[in-house]
């Protein structure tokens, strides 16, 4: 199986925080979702993203997130960090039909030293559909999942969703505006 039809993020986390409400709010999403996915036999991989990359403060013990997972019986098959999609973020640059999202980008990298998370998030969409190359992810488990697939689902706080739009944006004006369809949100 190349792909599977379903690559959903969840208890999206910062390096400076903690296991708290918000994941709670995500796993009750995750349960719902998981039921109808399984009940439409349906194949899906379970996908973490940690932003250690924006924090100052790197206090997570990611060990114990994931053990806070695991007990409540949603352990990731993939887990990724955040900084790693800015090694390869040209990759994303490139395809943009719009130089005004590229300028954009340059101005913000050279103010704060950093991509912005709309440009971070397009990316990380876009590999989670195996369009672009994903490298650096660590497989979680030893089941035989793949990383990538046909649609992506996020599951988020609302506090997110003003990035997630521009993210949309972003990949509405690129060369691979047809994905955009293949994205799907839940906001608690």
């Amino acid at each position: 199986m190349d792909k599977a039809n379903y690559n959903i993020e969840y208890a999206h986390i910062y390096s400076d925080e903690v296991f708290n409400q918000e994941h709670v709010e995500s796993l009750k999403v995750l349960e719902l979702i998981l039921r109808i996915l399984k009940n439409d036999n349906k194949t899906y991989s379970l996908h973490l993203l940690i932003d250690e990359y924006h924090p100052e403060d790197k206090t997570l013990n990611i060990d114990d997130f994931l053990e806070k997972l695991k007990y409540r019986g949603y352990s990731p098959d993939y887990m990724h960090l955040e900084s790693e999609l800015h090694k390869d973020l040209n990759l994303f640059l490139d395809s943009l039909t719009n130089e005004k999202h590229v300028q954009d980008y340059h101005r913000y990298y050279e103010k704060h030293g950093k991509s912005p998370c709309s440009y971070l998030i397009a990316s990380w969409y876009l590999k989670r559909l195996g369009v672009l190359p994903m490298d650096n992810v660590k497989k979680m488990t030893t089941e035989d999942k793949p990383f990538a697939a046909n649609k992506i689902i996020n599951i988020l706080d609302k506090k997110y969703k003003d990035n997630e739009d521009r993210a949309l944006q972003l990949i509405k004006d690129s060369k691979f505006s047809s994905y955009i369809d293949n994205i799907f949100y839940y906001y608690y």
